[in-house]
């Protein structure tokens, strides 16, 4: 067994205490805390006296301790079991937002089954959070009654349509922009659409797709044809199935819309791997616009949502709820259509 080298002090890196931190700088035990906890109440110059200890002695603070003593400085979130680039992006603006604003972000994996989604949101309760985010609409009447009983500011986030949120709402309308995406199809000529996602049960956002997409064929003298449409794992091998599953059906399909540029990305090498050319033999469009989108051959069409910029925006709207300004109720933010050579 190695042995443990022995620290300058009476006690070992990272296991001093903050009283100790606090002799060594020559300042009270109030003042490390706030250095540590709340920066800007601290002068440059004794802050960094202060990490200078701290980074000397390779002191570890409690984290148990501090966020019993600041949970109202922790946003928390449920996030999906799958994080794809889009959920990651989200998360990434709520990050870099918290940092921002001086609060922790506090992740729970969760999951669109009812169950899963209820046992998620009472663990996020559980740590007294100042403020919720979630990555869709609440499903369950018993999940929602849990967050109404907390008593915290919630911003449900991604999907604006379909139901009233239970506190604030923040994305775009994933009927309008699957909407969008048909319509733009059918302008460019395209007349057998098919479309492919992931299991919309539970899933507010895949549900407004669909629908949407349903709905601009109806409104262009299109009835919508159900064996043209397909649910599959969000996955580049579901992407490459649905080539196959719906080219099998429809020999005349001449273009698939895919709910997730991760699916559309499968089904663009699956065109390849047939010898296929796109878009002349099949059309692919996306969903998302995941920065590989751009480098694929040929580059993808699909839509664009600002998925960074939403996190963020629903941390900033968060923060102004607890300082008590008025926050809109629904916040919808834009999207595009980025056309490029895949369809």
């Amino acid at each position: 067994m190695a042995k443990r080298t022995p620290h300058s002090g009476s006690e070992p890196a990272g296991k001093l205490g903050i009283k100790e931190i606090a002799r060594r700088a020559g300042v009270a035990p109030m003042t490390v805390s706030r250095a540590l906890n709340d920066p800007d109440k601290v002068s440059i110059e004794t802050r960094a006296r202060i990490m200078e200890v701290v980074a000397r002695e390779g002191f570890i603070p409690n984290q148990l301790a501090s966020s019993m003593r600041s949970a109202r400085r922790i946003i928390g979130t449920m996030v999906p079991p799958l994080i794809n680039s889009g959920i990651a992006e989200q998360v990434q603006g709520m990050s870099d937002a918290c940092q921002a604003s001086g609060h922790q972000l506090l992740l729970i994996q969760g999951d669109f089954a009812p169950g899963a989604e209820e046992n998620a949101i009472r663990t996020l309760l559980g740590w007294q959070p100042a403020g919720l985010i979630l990555q869709a609409f609440v499903q369950s009447d018993a999940a929602r009654r849990l967050l109404i009983s907390g008593r915290v500011p919630i911003v449900e986030i991604s999907e604006v349509r379909g139901r009233d949120p239970i506190d604030m709402a923040l994305g775009v309308s994933n009927f309008d922009t699957a909407y969008a995406m048909t319509s733009h199809l059918l302008d460019k000529g395209y007349r057998r659409i098919g479309f492919v996602s992931t299991p919309v049960h539970g899933n507010d956002r895949l549900q407004q797709r669909r629908i949407g997409y349903r709905q601009a064929l109806l409104d262009r003298g299109h009835s919508y044809p159900a064996p043209l449409e397909v649910e599959l794992p969000i996955t580049p091998a579901g992407g490459a199935d649905a080539v196959s599953i719906l080219t099998e059906r429809d020999a005349a399909l001449d273009v698939i819309f895919c709910s997730s540029d991760t699916l559309a990305i499968g089904a663009v090498q699956e065109c390849h791997r047939r010898g296929w050319r796109i878009p002349e033999r099949l059309a692919i469009a996306g969903y998302g616009d995941v920065d590989l989108a751009s480098q694929l051959f040929p580059r993808l069409t699909t839509v664009h949502v600002d998925r960074y910029g939403m996190g963020r925006r629903a941390v900033e709207q968060l923060v102004k709820s607890l300082a008590g300004e008025d926050i809109p109720k629904v916040e919808t933010i834009g999207f595009e259509i980025i056309d490029r050579e895949s369809a």
